[in-house]
């Protein structure tokens, strides 16, 4: 997986990949509806995505930007 193409401030939504969604049975619970709009608070080791209140964890390549920062 290449670097993370986003910045903390931006607005991603939560477009996960039919496997991932496969993966996890609720995939909610994480968190995060499917198509939710959130601005990242925190990038980890350049590839893991966090929104606050204990939202986040998915790779960035599950989300679509919709406005930089």
């Amino acid at each position: 997986m290449s670097e993370c193409p986003y910045n903390v401030g931006d607005v991603v939504k939560f477009t996960p990949s039919a496997r991932t969604i496969g993966l996890y049975q609720d995939i909610e619970r994480f968190g995060l509806k499917i198509g939710q709009e959130v601005i990242i608070r925190e990038i980890r080791d350049g590839t893991y995505l966090y929104f606050g209140a204990g939202a986040g964890g998915f790779p960035w390549n599950e989300f679509s930007l919709v406005k930089k920062a």
